[in-house]
């Protein structure tokens, strides 16, 4: 009894941590054409922020004007190049309904969510338009995506498999929710102090580890020390401690959190 006692603990700690400093953020790519049997991608960069955080939670909105979604596809690229498929031809392969190509009639408006009670693929509507709307459920899994950093590239693939008939993307958004993660192990910073994965003895809400994470050398100070490790890292840069910011590459963001450190650790 005590064990599933401490199981179901843990569980509410996580939950409610989950919600501590998050930050809601959108961006949006540009307007373009959908042209037969091909593909097109169009990108929007996610600027660095001050502090490492962490992807917790996302959605897509996607809206496209087209007279047979049947022939549509769409996915989200994440910088490092991961992809999630939201809708791969709704309807196909077909079962007969609506038909063989697919669902058939005009126009797309949704947000992808994990969380949506429809799934994008089996939803298609034979009399409203758009025939997709409202929350869907994407055929991938966006929560494929939690646990990395939110900077960088992000691309939106539209494509189009059947010619015949063309259309627009009218509008693509990836909505982003993100929590603080200052030791860069892809998980919310609040979740390890919950959890027992990070000690935080002063309860700042910060873990412990973090409390000088420029310190490359640890030897109690940010210095030329760290400089030279952090310049010598510089680009790619897997896993390795020169990497901040946690986005697979030592850049200027990461200089510029080390020179925010600059000093004994700890000192105010």
């Amino acid at each position: 009894m005590m064990k599933f006692a401490s199981i179901a603990a843990i569980a509410l700690a996580v939950a409610a941590a989950s919600h501590a400093d998050t930050r809601t953020d959108s961006w949006c790519v540009l307007p373009t054409a959908i042209t037969d049997n091909e593909a097109v991608t169009q990108t929007v960069t996610v600027p660095p922020t001050a502090d490492v955080r962490t992807i917790v939670g996302m959605r897509v909105r996607v809206a496209a004007t087209h007279p047979w979604v049947g022939d549509l596809a769409f996915r989200v690229r994440h910088p490092s190049g991961v992809e999630v498929v939201l809708v791969d031809r709704p309807g196909m392969p077909s079962v007969g309904f609506p038909g063989p190509w697919g669902c058939g009639g005009d126009n797309i408006d949704c947000w992808f969510d994990d969380a949506a009670a429809n799934a994008a693929e089996t939803t298609c509507s034979v009399s409203a338009v758009p025939v997709l709307a409202g929350s869907l459920r994407p055929t991938g899994s966006l929560a494929s995506l939690t646990g990395r950093a939110p900077q960088g590239v992000w691309s939106l693939v539209a494509s189009d498999g059947v010619a015949g008939d063309a259309g627009q993307l009218a509008a693509a958004c990836i909505e982003i929710t993100t929590a603080p993660d200052c030791n860069v192990n892809g998980v919310d910073d609040a979740v390890d102090i919950a959890t027992g994965t990070s000690a935080d003895a002063d309860q700042d809400g910060v873990p412990d580890e973090c409390g000088c994470v420029a310190d490359l050398n640890r030897d109690g100070a940010v210095s030329g020390a760290d400089l030279a490790a952090l310049l010598g890292a510089w680009g790619p840069c897997t896993a390795c401690g020169a990497d901040l910011t946690g986005d697979g590459q030592v850049l200027a963001d990461d200089l510029a959190v080390l020179l925010s450190s600059w000093g004994a650790c700890g000192a105010s």
